[in-house]
């Protein structure tokens, strides 16, 4: 069935603790225990990933992400709090050069079919096999039918996919978007089918996105870029989806939880000279669009919500992926 609410998970600061809203970890994350220590009660919400494979030190050493490495670290860091697992997602290859969508047919189904593999052994051997997201890198509606179908013949309904690699190349940017929602289309062709599934999008869920995310059923996505944008790039979201150098701002105003606590002139200010508030503004931006999806979602709106973000966002790419789930809807 359709998903009833969304939940979008940061990546996990130790600076931010005390937000308490829900974050994304690592399978081999320390610092949040260290943060934590055993006050579960104190914890916020959290996804665990089975790691980048094109991060270090995976990206040179790949045989410290095995799907019995990952599970043994994950299990580390389940307590009350965990929301869910995601197991070893296999690339079809570890460099970055190729898009996934370039790649042989054969190639990219073994590398789906060794996910499934290291899925089905994590339900086997997991101490919490409720948690557990069977984690894919998938390029292709064919792809994504062929394996969402053969996962939930042998009993899987939880999925998460890996999205937006390649978004970070100029050159493969709008493609990949595109890539990404036909993976979501099929998703929701099987969903139409099935009935009883959920999915997570790992990464790719940038502010703009996040309604159309919620629009095509997925139940919930975590994302780096509101942080990175912040310490990375020193960069501010505005409600409208751009990205803006703080450095560049002659006025600001913003109504957001953070910037609303001093006057306009003051949150200029911090946001030009801190990171960690451009950091704080970003996140509060992300949780009011977190809201209003889940407010439409419980009225049964989110076409009506996600038409309205996509005319302030004005990105015709954007309107192209929101083509293509309003077409795998009509198909119900």
């Amino acid at each position: 069935m359709p998903a009833t609410t969304f939940l979008f998970y940061r990546t996990f600061l130790p600076a931010l603790s005390e937000l308490d809203d829900a974050v994304v970890l690592s399978f081999d994350n320390k610092t949040f225990l260290r943060v934590y220590g055993t006050n579960v009660q104190g914890m916020p919400e959290h996804f665990i990933h089975s790691g980048n494979f094109f991060a270090l030190p995976y990206s040179k050493r790949p045989e410290l992400r095995t799907k019995e490495r990952i599970l043994a670290l994950q299990e580390r860091l389940v307590n009350a709090k965990t929301n869910g697992l995601m197991t070893l997602n296999v690339p079809v290859s570890y460099g970055l050069k190729t898009p996934i969508w370039q790649y042989d047919t054969k190639d990219r189904l073994r590398a789906l079919e060794e996910g499934l593999k290291a899925a089905l052994w994590a339900k086997e051997n997991a101490k919490h096999p409720d948690l557990l997201y069977a984690g894919f890198e998938i390029g292709t509606y064919d792809d994504a039918m062929y394996i969402f179908n053969k996962a939930s013949d042998v009993g899987l309904t939880r999925f998460a996919a890996g999205f937006g690699l390649f978004s970070r190349f100029i050159q493969f940017r709008n493609e990949d978007k595109l890539k990404q929602f036909e993976v979501l289309a099929a998703f929701n062709d099987v969903l139409n089918e099935r009935g009883t599934i959920e999915f997570h999008v790992s990464g790719g869920s940038a502010l703009n996105i996040l309604e159309l995310l919620a629009y095509a059923n997925v139940s919930s996505a975590d994302g780096s870029s509101a942080v990175l944008a912040g310490l990375a790039y020193g960069s501010v979201l505005t409600a409208s989806g751009r990205s803006i150098r703080a450095n560049k701002l002659k006025e600001w105003r913003c109504d957001c939880g953070f910037c609303s606590e001093m006057d306009k002139h003051a949150a200029l200010k911090q946001l030009k000279s801190s990171p960690e508030a451009r950091v704080r503004h970003n996140i509060r931006l992300v949780r009011l669009s977190e809201a209003r999806i889940n407010e439409a979602l419980r009225e049964n709106a989110m076409a009506e919500l996600t038409e309205r973000r996509l005319l302030e966002y004005n990105k015709k790419e954007l309107w192209l992926c929101y083509a293509m789930i309003r077409k795998s809807k009509s198909r119900t």
